[in-house]
């Protein structure tokens, strides 16, 4: 029984680990009485990868906090999902084989090259703290006298672990070739500036729209969030990707954290996404994001687009239109704000009874789609524009 987002639910989850739990203790039971002695060195071998994994990347976590590093994700295992958690802004995802693990960070803000060494050293000071903690219950007679057959496996598996993950390869896991700690510590202290300077750039050229002057933006934690999710809403998102983008987004509206231009980017990024994927679950809110955006920027072209996109969307066509006309007179490039002034004013005309007007409009937003080679939601988008431009056949 899962709770309908690909996971299983608490109940389910302990059960899991119960059953587990019951497993590892027969079979070790089972090799003591029996005498097999390389059996139980392997069993608990496997007890101490899945430990030292876990351990491994909760210390990424603690050290990426130590050193201004945001996180975005840990995952400890990988295949089928067990148990996800949002913890403030961090996802922790429990997937059923616990044997690797990632870590994955939001675009860095300020990087400094003790911090990032930190984040990647720490997952061997997590293997290393397992270690410490078994030598010091050994050193305090805290552990059994034969608790060596499970302990000593435990620990070699952790000084397995360090050895592999310091190496800087390429390795693969779950198909794909990731870089181990090793390599992407050697990467990122080498472009640690540049990567800085990239993102920063790129937020400027997302805020450029929301400003009527030059901006040079102070980043912060919540700009490196934001410049995230933003970032990638034109990829493909599926209904619980796009889920978690708007709660995201949502969530740093309410922190209050932003700048008035990173608000106006964040909800018209919440409206363009509304628009592009035509949910109905958030289309009672279009209205209440885009007037938002307006009174932030009155006069700002792309908000004054989606302003007019919206009232199209909610069947307001002659106010929709009295926005958008100008805009697409005035808009000569191919971009994406033509573009979706284009489409949704063919929209307008459509329903006010120009058919001319609306066919030739929705050309031109075919043809800007073309040029700019836009995603496959706005596609989508256009494929439902085709499908109401179609003429009504008269029985």
């Amino acid at each position: 029984m899962t709770s309908g987002r690909g996971q299983l639910t608490p109940r389910m989850a302990l059960v899991f680990f119960v059953v587990c739990l019951a497993v590892l203790m027969t079979w070790d039971l089972v090799a003591r009485v029996n005498g097999l002695f390389w059996i139980r060195l392997v069993l608990w071998f496997v007890v101490g990868f899945a430990i030292g994994s876990a351990c491994h990347e909760l210390g990424h976590l603690l050290c990426a906090a130590i050193g201004s590093i945001p996180t975005r994700l840990i995952v400890v295992g990988h295949g089928p999902l067990l148990w996800r958690r949002r913890f403030g802004e961090t996802w922790l995802e429990v997937r059923l084989l616990p044997f690797s693990g990632r870590v994955a960070h939001y675009p860095v803000v300020n990087p400094r090259w003790y911090g990032l060494a930190l984040s990647r050293f720490g997952g061997v000071l997590g293997n290393v703290a397992v270690i410490c903690l078994v030598a010091a219950l050994d050193a305090v007679g805290a552990a059994p006298r034969k608790a060596g057959e499970v302990l000593g496996p435990i620990v070699f598996a952790q000084l397995c672990i360090i050895v592999i993950t310091l190496v800087p390869i390429w390795v693969k896991s779950g198909g794909t070739r990731t870089p181990t700690d090793g390599l992407l510590l050697l990467q990122m202290l080498w472009q640690s500036r540049d990567y800085a300077a990239q993102a920063r750039a790129a937020y400027a050229t997302l805020l450029s729209g929301y400003s009527n002057g030059s901006l040079q933006p102070t980043m912060t934690l919540a700009s490196s969030r934001v410049l995230y999710h933003v970032s990638r809403m034109d990829r493909t998102m599926d209904e619980e990707a796009r889920h978690d983008f708007r709660e995201a987004l949502l969530r740093e509206l309410k922190g209050g954290d932003l700048v008035p231009e990173e608000r106006m980017l964040v909800l018209d990024a919440l409206v363009t996404d509304g628009l592009i994927s035509g949910d109905p679950t958030v289309r009672a809110s279009l209205d209440e994001w885009s007037l938002q955006a307006l009174e932030l920027g009155p006069k700002l072209p792309t908000l004054l687009g989606s302003r007019g996109a919206v009232l199209v969307e909610l069947g307001r066509y002659e106010a929709g239109k009295a926005l958008l006309a100008p805009l697409v007179a005035a808009e000569q490039s191919d971009s994406f704000d033509p573009l979706m002034s284009q489409a949704f004013l063919a929209r307008a005309e459509r329903a006010l009874g120009d058919e001319e007007a609306a066919r030739r409009l929705a050309n031109a937003a075919r043809t800007a789609a073309e040029s700019i080679q836009v995603t496959p939601r706005v596609r989508a988008l256009l494929a439902r524009l085709e499908t109401e431009m179609q003429p009504v056949k008269l029985r």
